[in-house]
Formats: C-alpha cells, structure tokens, sequence
C-alpha cells in the first residue's frame, strides 16, 4: 500500500527568531500515491504553554501527575474542502501575522488568581525542566498541516515549530540609567582599639568622636537588555564627617555578582494546583585582592566594567503568562576594610531583562547616535618627499636581470646610503667581476639572451610545443 507524503514548508531561514508583525510564509506539500478522499486539510498557525508535575500520593510508591495545556492564540486556514486527489503533487502556499497579544481569556473562579485577566503581551519562546519528577515546562509557536482522511486511513500531522522573541518597546539608551539605593541597614561603625581606651575616654569621647559611621550607597540598574553593559557602582557616606574634611578612605577588597533566576510553573485548572518554583544562582563575577585606589568617602566607584550578559539561552525576557511566570534578582556583595576591621555590604534587587534588540534595529540607532554627533574633520594632506629609506622602484628591480653587470652595480649602488657609498663601490667592483668570470668583459650580459627573450610556439600537428 502506498503512502503519502506530507510536509510544511516556510520560506526562508529555518533558524530565524519571529517578532510580533513578521510574516511567516511557505506552503504544504502532499504527494498522494493513490487516489485518496479527504474530510478536511486545514494549517494551524498556534501558541501554546505546556506545564507538568507530580506529587506524591498515599502510596508511597506512586506519584499523581499534573498537566496543563493553554493557547496563547489560534488561527486556521483551510487548505483544500472536502474532496477527492488523485495521485499527484500538490502545493498550497500560506501566510499568517504574529501577533502582539494574547487572544485567549480565562476567569480567575475557574482558574485561579494567579491567571491574568487580561490579554497580555506573548511569551517568548521557552523551555525548562524542574527537581520534580516529570516536571516541565515549553512555551512554543508552531504551524501545523492537519489532513483528515475519509474512511480507517486517520489523520495525518506534520507540525514545523518557529521561534519568537518579544520586541521592547521602550528605547535602550547606550548606558542603562542607576537607582540608588542608600542601606542604612548595613551602617557600620568601626570598634576603637582597647589600648586607645583610657578612664576619660566616657567624659571626652575622644575616640568615638574620630571614628566614622559608615552608610553605604549601591548603585545599579533596574532594567537590562542581553549585549547592553551592566554598570554597578558604590559609594560611602561618613555622617561624622559629611563633607569628608578628615579625606578618610576604605580599601575595597573583594567583590561578587550573582545573578539569580527564578521561574514559577503551575499546573492544575482549580485553585489548589501545584506550584514549582526553580531557582539557580549563577555567580557572574568573584574578584579577590584588588589593588585598586582606596574609597574615599562621597565619591562614587564603579566595580563593574564590560558587564554584559551574552547567551541568550539563559537571559530569556522576563514575563509572566498565565501558568508560566520568569523572573531575575542581582546580588552584590561588597567587603571593605577601615582601619584593619573589615565588614561587607550585601544587596539584592530585582532585575528586568529586556528582550535583545535586532540588528537592524540596534544598527539604525547606532547610525542616528553617529550623525548627530559631529564628525572629526581628517587632517590636511602635504605630499612628502621622496628619502633614501622608501624600497627601490618594482621596475628598476626587475630590470636588473636584463642589463650588465657594471649596470647592476650602478642600480645597487644608487640605493645605498652615502655613508656607505664606498663599501658600495667595492661590493659593485667584486660583483662586476664575479659576472665577468675573468676572462669575458665587464660590459658583457649576465644573462643569457635566450633566457631574455620571449617563447616562441611552434605548432607541431595538434600540439603546441615552446622553445
């Protein structure tokens, strides 16, 4: 018996990202190899989120498995209606619009509160497995080719899945702009030493007037685009000495980032579904014994330089869909050092990443950023004159093997500088006379005349032969 062949075709790079507005073109192929009979050939063009879980039950040995199906959107174009192919190709083309938003709606009874009420921007696409046996979860956008066969010959499927990626709309400056953060929760007053005590150290305060309370100030972003720098900074405040007249510093000796990611998975239609949480920590930089200018107090440092993140497979956007919800924190850990006493200021905040500029996109901007900017005029150009130091001329070189030998001598010898015009002189006479052998004249060719003279073909039959 033989079988048909199905498939879905879409022009141009398999491997290309879709934004919201793209086209996504192509078409179906089938070949019937017998005479067939269709109830219905529709393409389905569809967004969808997938969650799995499990949980334990009663018995100790078996786990209840949870799942949950959701359609971002759904359009359908009907292929060919109800009829009869004879064995032949066939090919239909098609197109569809991503679009921006979700078509889909759902009542928080049913589903519960963490479901969005309304229509939201799509997910990107997105892939993850859980700690949790079975568990997982896929955010995916696909075309499919459905032909339903009259009679027990069932229905046919050939799915092709496309990749998406949101656009921001909000426009990236070059450098990302800082929220300050002040932690009076971390304000650090350094110890006086024991020997430094004295019996009027209570009445005059001496040493506690001198030493500092230190209120530190983190600095940092609170939106991200992958390949845009990440720019985190410090300062301290002494609110003994607000203007810093005393010029006290700290040492700055060690640094940690840590970005942390966090996706929450719910899967279940009523409100007591389960719900896993997967975190990873990535810590991005560790810097120890840096010898770097001390911290003065009021004045901002930078700790990062070319802070970028670059893999897009583990900078996915942050969203929040309706079971799937992605999100992102970054971690600075500072230690300092006063005096010899050492304390450490600790932060956290969340962080958006948005979605990665296009190229096109990030190119045109560039190109704005360049025009506006005015451009530095090239200096004017003065010819030089020619030195002794420039390589001798292409022509006078290949020269060489077609004069004599007394005139090769006076081509070297005009290259040469004139504080080695005499050793010229005897390098031109001994190669003069190694030309010459001794016995034929100094005028006499170095080369032969045969070697000199072009090729001449004779044709010999059909060959041509040179001599």
């Amino acid at each position: 018996m033989a079988v048909s062949t199905l498939r879905v075709l879409i022009d141009g790079d398999s491997d290309r990202v879709y934004r919201p507005g793209d086209k996504v073109t192509g078409r179906v192929a089938f070949i019937a190899e017998e005479q067939v009979h269709i109830e219905s050939f529709r393409v389905i063009f569809a967004g969808s989120c997938v969650t799995r879980t499990s949980r334990p039950t009663n018995d100790s040995h078996a786990r209840k498995d949870f799942e949950e199906r959701i359609r971002f959107f759904t359009h359908e174009r009907q292929v060919v209606p109800r009829s009869t192919l004879s064995p032949k190709k066939y090919s239909w083309t098609f197109e569809f619009t991503f679009p921006e938003t979700t078509a889909q709606t759902y009542k928080r009874l049913s589903r519960g509160i963490h479901y969005l009420r309304e229509p939201h921007p799509l997910p990107p696409s997105f892939q993850l497995k859980t700690s949790v046996p079975g568990g997982a979860a896929q955010v995916s956008y696909f075309l499919q080719a459905r032909l339903v066969l009259s009679g027990s010959k069932g229905t046919k499927k050939v799915k092709q899945m496309l990749m998406y990626r949101p656009i921001s709309h909000e426009r990236l400056p070059r450098e990302p702009n800082l929220t300050a953060n002040v932690l009076y929760g971390h304000t650090w007053k350094p110890s006086s030493p024991i020997s430094s005590r004295s019996p009027f150290s209570k009445v005059l305060r001496r040493p506690s007037a001198s030493l500092p309370s230190i209120v530190p100030t983190i600095y940092y972003p609170e939106k991200i685009a992958p390949g845009q720098h990440i720019p985190l900074a410090i300062s301290l405040l002494n609110t003994r000495d607000r203007a810093n007249s005393a010029g006290a510093s700290c040492t700055l000796e060690a640094i940690t980032v840590t970005m942390s990611t966090y996706s929450t998975i719910l899967c279940g239609s009523s409100l007591s579904g389960p719900e896993d949480v997967v975190s990873k920590h990535v810590p991005c930089i560790e810097r120890t014994n840096i010898s770097q200018p001390p911290l003065m107090f009021n004045k901002k440092r930078n700790l990062t330089t070319n802070f970028r993140l670059v893999n897009d497979a583990e900078c996915v956007p942050s969203f929040k869909s309706y079971t799937v919800t992605r999100r992102y924190a970054l971690g600075v850990v500072v230690v300092l050092k006063y005096g010899g006493q050492g304390f450490t200021v600790r932060h956290s905040a969340p962080l958006e990443i948005l979605p990665r500029p296009p190229r096109s996109l990030s190119s045109s901007e560039e190109e704005e950023e360049g025009a506006e900017a005015e451009a530095e005029p090239l200096p004017v150009y003065s010819p030089r004159e020619p030195s002794r130091e420039f390589a001798p001329d292409y022509e006078a070189v290949v020269a060489l093997s077609r004069t004599g030998s007394a005139a090769t001598a006076q081509s070297l010898a005009r290259w040469t500088t004139a504080s080695s015009g005499a050793s010229a002189g005897s390098s031109a006479a001994s190669l003069a006379s190694m030309g010459s052998g001794g016995s034929t004249p100094a005028t006499a060719p170095s080369t032969p005349v045969s070697e000199v003279d072009e090729p001449a073909y004779v044709r010999r039959g059909v060959v041509a032969v040179a001599v």
